[in-house]
């Protein structure tokens, strides 16, 4: 029966999670911090699962050198285990804060919890008190402190309620969607194990969990420029799809930004610094707005920001001067970062077309070109 329930529950995940990494592995336009992080939550599912697989294949066998090899075999589990819940935490903060220094910090915590956990594995070795091997039957039996270990490998379901809770302006819908069910799968599958003495339910669960968030994560990839990492035309034209349809009144400032000189810069100094252009205006953009905002690269060299009314978006274009201004001078590009902008409200519900208001900011913005070589060419002539 334990062979059966073993091929069934978990070499049946175990095929999906290795077709999920041999697509994703393929996939070129991706965030490659996301990338990493997914492909180390699929190794530690796929170390703590071999093992799960491997010790249900043999349970019950007899044999003295068997107890000493499940010993190995479920302490190697606990371990990766454990490591697959903490990346489960830190993949969910990265999704919802895209900021490599949190992970590095979340990381370290990670480590450190586990190191701590791999000492009292040791330890259980000899005192029994996480889980001990029957040695008459060759069956794992679960210790009488086996809380402890519930609380580490727990504790991070906690800590993602936590974030979105405090967080939760940052968490956009389809992001809490994710996280509500990567916490219910995992916790159903690990309660109903617990309930009922076994591993099996938690692989299934955790990979209808990890399946769910590899469709995010294409999805969310078609909406990302490769170049420039920001949204692209899709994108954009998915989020004034949804303004478009918004019955209730919310009013949002639209900004589009033009790279100056940017057809000069591609003529004298080659399309690999035309890329770095758009590179460092996409990243100055990035830096100067927060994760719940929205900005794309529009097409060519134009950029387009997006942001709540409330904020002022003559104060952050300003930020975005300012940046650019820093970019300058320290000298790193044969070239200055120059752009011209025009921006304005738009509120749903009232205003009537949002492609009318696309091409009256367009326009702003083009004027502010204009004015600016008119400018340019009057100092010129000075």
């Amino acid at each position: 029966m334990h062979v059966s329930q073993a091929l069934n529950y978990i070499l049946g995940s175990w095929l999906v999670l290795l077709l999920i990494y041999a697509d994703y592995a393929r996939k070129y336009n991706t965030d490659n911090y996301q990338r990493s992080l997914f492909f180390k939550m699929l190794l530690c599912a796929f170390i703590s699962m071999n093992c799960d697989l491997v010790y249900f294949l043999l349970e019950g066998l007899p044999g003295k050198g068997l107890t000493t090899f499940f010993y190995i075999l479920n302490t190697i589990y606990y371990i990766f285990q454990i490591l697959l819940y903490y990346y489960i935490l830190i993949f969910v903060d990265f999704l919802a804060f895209r900021s490599s220094s949190r992970v590095k910090n979340l990381t370290y915590i990670a480590w450190i919890v586990t190191a701590v956990h791999i000492v009292l594995l040791v330890i259980n070795y000899k005192t029994h008190f996480y889980f001990y091997i029957d040695e008459e039957s060759n069956i794992f039996v679960h210790g009488s402190l086996y809380i402890i270990h519930m609380i580490i490998a727990y504790s991070p379901i906690a800590l993602v309620v936590f974030n979105i809770v405090v967080s939760s302006k940052v968490f956009k819908k389809n992001q809490f969607v994710l996280l509500a069910l990567f916490i219910f799968l995992i916790c159903l599958g690990s309660n109903i194990d617990l309930i009922i003495g076994t591993s099996f339910l938690i692989w299934p669960c955790f990979t209808a969990s990890i399946l769910y968030a590899y469709f995010f994560i294409v999805r969310t990839d078609t909406g990302i420029d490769s170049l420039t990492g920001i949204g692209n035309r899709f994108a954009f034209n998915e989020f004034i799809d949804k303004l478009s349809r918004q019955s209730a009144r919310e009013s949002y400032s639209i900004a589009m930004i033009d790279l100056d000189h940017f057809k000069q810069i591609n003529d004298t100094l080659g399309h690999a610094e035309g890329d770095n252009a758009l590179r460092d205006m996409a990243a100055i953009i990035k830096g100067c707005i927060r994760h719940s905002d929205f900005a794309a690269r529009y097409g060519g060299d134009e950029f387009v920001i997006a942001v709540p009314a409330a904020y002022d978006i003559g104060r952050l274009m300003e930020r975005i001067q300012l940046a650019m201004d820093t970019q300058n001078e320290k000298h790193s590009r044969p070239y200055t970062i120059e752009m011209s902008c025009g921006y304005d409200v738009y509120t749903t519900g009232v205003d009537k077309s949002i492609n009318e208001f696309i091409n009256r900011i367009d326009t702003l913005m083009y004027q502010q070109k204009e004015e600016r070589r008119r400018q340019n060419g009057l100092r010129t002539a000075r």
